[in-house]
């Protein structure tokens, strides 16, 4: 990683982990701040519910509950905000901790800092990328993830340390006896010279195809690190063991009484795909049009292959989630929007877990002319004597 180019960002970085570890709290006069009344009073804290109105005394406690405006803890509103006490300081990635922090995002910064950050109990938190190969070793976040795994200080893990003269392979200190490293961290792999075509007797000495291979589905290859042994072609094997009569005989990677080596057999409804038995009974073995690539499905219920493989359910009009139900697609709204107008063309429109007109359901309604905040789906209440309306 060059430090020096990235001067303005990790400082930018910096400045946010301080302002963070400050708890600086900066709202306009629309932006409260979390309710501090709420705090007082015997009840601990806010209680909700459904009904816009008062509730009875509190069975255990006799603390009476009235109709309030202050937002409870992490609750706040902030500009950006359509409804009061929409946003949650605890995990809002653009808000976190207070309005207007918001957790470094981007692909810039991931491919700089091999890491993400996302918003956890109000504090933005740092996540490495592990399919990269990076880890944050010196507890430093701004730096990111500055450590590679591929280093041979830091061989798979943080302080893990190579033997002088042994290699870091795939974040492995060395090679299994028998085996020799070829290659470098990223892209070597240990191997056994005695058999291997591409490394025979040596890293990187490959074994030559002949013209006329002597049997059906066999080749010339490595063995006791010289190029003169016959062996089967890949995906082939001699499961009757006379190779001088009829070869590799066998196709195991599609054989299910012979699936990836002789006499190895798939269960009942599994599929043999190079080399393994593949899917559950449920199961349906799928393939990708772009690489190619195999995996198992459920098409009654995956909405990425509902009903058949690659039909995936939509996603649309906005705020709608495609659901799989018996392999037919279905549109649902997420959690905390509901279709109040019964429009489909612009989805699930209502946000029920923050409209005070539409609290939890449609139509259900707080007391707006008092002010009441919709707050998680339920009408905001809290104990009378800390500040709430009788």
């Amino acid at each position: 990683m060059n430090h020096r180019t990235s001067k303005p960002l990790l400082s930018s970085i910096v400045a946010l982990s301080l302002t963070i570890g400050l708890g600086l709290v900066s709202c306009t006069r629309h932006e409260r701040e979390l309710g501090d009344a709420l705090s007082k009073g015997d009840g601990g804290g806010p209680l909700f519910s459904d009904d816009g109105g008062k509730l009875e005394p509190d069975a255990n406690t006799f603390t009476p509950l009235c109709k309030s405006r202050d937002c409870p803890v992490p609750y706040a509103t902030c500009s950006s905000d359509t409804f009061e006490c929409e946003t949650n300081f605890d995990i809002d990635n653009a808000n976190c901790g207070s309005c207007g922090i918001k957790c470094p995002q981007g692909q810039a910064i991931i491919d700089a800092l091999h890491a993400e950050w996302f918003c956890q109990s109000g504090k933005c938190q740092m996540q490495c990328f592990a399919r990269d190969g990076f880890l944050d070793c010196n507890n430093d976040v701004a730096d990111g993830c500055e450590s590679n795994l591929c280093d041979e200080s830091n061989c798979g893990g943080c302080g893990i340390k190579c033997p002088a003269g042994v290699a870091c392979i795939k974040g492995n200190c060395g090679c299994p006896p028998g085996f020799t490293a070829c290659g470098n961290c990223e892209t070597g792999r240990c191997v056994d010279l005695k058999t291997n075509d591409e490394h025979c007797g040596a890293c990187d000495r490959a074994c030559l195809p002949v013209d006329a291979p002597p049997y059906p589905h066999t080749y010339v290859g490595c063995g006791d690190a010289e190029c003169a042994t016959v062996k089967c072609d890949w995906g082939w094997d001699d499961c009757n063991n006379d190779l001088r009569k009829d070869g590799c005989e066998i196709e195991t990677f599609s054989d299910p009484l012979n699936c990836g080596a002789c006499g190895r057999k798939c269960a009942p409804g599994q599929t043999c795909f190079n080399g393994k038995c593949e899917c559950k009974p449920a199961e349906t073995l799928c393939q990708t049009q772009e690489d190619g690539q195999v995996y198992c499905a459920d098409l009654s219920t995956d909405i990425f292959n509902c009903g058949a493989c690659s039909h995936r359910c939509p996603n649309n009009p906005p705020r709608v989630l495609g659901v799989c139900n018996v392999g037919r697609c279905e549109l649902k709204c997420p959690s905390g929007y509901a279709d109040c107008d019964g429009r489909s063309e612009n989805g699930c429109e209502t946000h029920v877990a923050a409209d005070p007109q539409n609290c939890g359901g449609c139509g259900t309604q707080c007391d707006i002319a008092f002010g009441q905040p919709c707050v998680g789906g339920v009408c905001l209440m809290a104990p009378c004597n800390s500040g709430g309306a009788q």
